[in-house]
């Protein structure tokens, strides 16, 4: 029984001790709404440390104006504790601009805000 307990105590204390990006490493996918602007993304997040790699791609849609397949590398990205910061550049009508998400882990779900050249929106993610 003892060494039970204590195996239990070790795997926690061993899991507290990995950096908070890796709470969100792997595959999600994201959905949201920017103004009236309605997307969905495959990110593929990279614990580097404390900070947050990966991509993130246009997924396929109903909407013939969304077109799958397009990839935003992002530029930067940020774990601490449950909160979870990324950013990547992405274009519209010859515009350049970053993509800010900024939300909260919840084991394998995810939720926040987005600010794209000051429009607003909200996403949600399921890990997948």
């Amino acid at each position: 029984m003892k060494i039970t307990s204590l195996a239990v105590v070790a795997a926690a204390l061993a899991a507290s001790s990995l950096p908070a990006s890796a709470q969100v490493a792997g595959r999600w996918r994201v959905t949201g709404k920017v103004s009236s602007f309605a997307f969905m993304l495959n990110c593929d997040f990279k614990p580097e440390g404390h900070r947050l790699g990966g991509v993130c791609v246009d997924a396929s849609t109903n909407s013939a104006k969304i077109k799958g397949g397009k990839s935003h590398t992002l530029t930067s990205g940020n774990v601490s504790g449950d909160k979870v910061i990324w950013t990547y550049r992405s274009s519209f009508l010859f515009t350049n601009f970053d993509v800010i998400y900024n939300g909260e882990v919840a084991g394998d779900t995810m939720s926040g805000v987005i600010d794209a050249q000051g429009h607003k929106g909200s996403f949600t993610a399921t890990r997948g």
